[in-house]
């Protein structure tokens, strides 16, 4: 029973515990970066949006609500390609001894566009059944939370992807299920007591941030090792690196 209740959270753990990797902490750091000089130094101070919070009446320029949209978009574009970098790293060159930065930095991008509408889906479908109930939420949203990772994998299409994702959920769906489960309830909780503290909203913005931003690269890590751990590679495809390590080999 231990052995069967370490198996379903030891990736959890890992992923919580995974922003002390370097290449974790390196995107940890851009994605505050991104969303917190972006968001409340940007579109916050400098374009003036904060202005809706407080005020009744406020009228924004087109050039304002244009440069805000722009603003966030490319924010939300970089913490996407943050994680796609991440996941590519990990997957081709985490025990490579002859990294170079111009050929991760390619592969991500050849690989972002695809990663960009896994991410989309999996967030339109999850939201779309949180809605309805928190059952189907769960259910569908594990269903798609490899969907990343195979776009990742050895250039897949879409579809391949999709298709890969959904089989290794179904095949492990009681760790797909508790670990976007309790993911979603961090989420939640963290959030409610953040909004409730009477802080100034300077500090709740830094607060809000920087939980976002471990919070995304510990759920990406998560999503990983579940993934490389349990899918099942041929052996013409045996190139895929050993993301869980010493610490889920212990």
């Amino acid at each position: 029973m231990e052995g069967k209740l370490k198996d379903l959270f030891l990736p959890i753990v890992y992923g919580l515990e995974s922003i002390l990797d370097a290449s974790s902490f390196l995107v940890f750091l851009t994605i505050f970066l991104v969303m917190f000089v972006v968001g409340f130094f940007v579109i916050i101070n400098y374009l003036e949006l904060g202005a809706f919070i407080g005020k009744t009446i406020y009228s924004p320029s087109l050039y304002i609500i244009f440069a805000g949209e722009m603003a966030f978009i490319v924010s939300i574009l970089v913490i996407i390609f943050s994680i796609c970098i991440l996941f590519y790293y990990k997957m081709y060159y985490i025990v490579s001894k002859n990294l170079k930065f111009t050929n991760l930095l390619r592969g991500s991008i050849s690989t972002f566009p695809k990663f960009i509408i896994a991410t989309f889906v999996q967030f339109v479908v999850s939201i779309i059944g949180l809605v309805a109930f928190i059952v189907p939420g769960v259910y569908y949203g594990s269903s798609l939370m490899f969907f990343g990772f195979f776009c990742t994998y050895n250039n897949s299409t879409i579809y391949s992807a999709y298709s890969h994702s959904r089989g290794l959920a179904k095949s492990i769906r009681l760790k797909s299920m508790i670990s976007f489960f309790v993911y979603l309830v961090l989420l939640f909780v963290a959030v409610y007591i953040l909004i409730m503290i009477n802080i100034e909203f300077v500090y709740r913005g830094l607060f809000v941030t920087l939980f976002l931003s471990y919070w995304v690269v510990s759920y990406s890590n998560t999503v990983f090792v579940l993934a490389d751990k349990n899918y099942s590679l041929p052996a013409s495809e045996s190139h895929i690196s050993h993301i869980i390590g010493r610490y889920l080999r212990q």
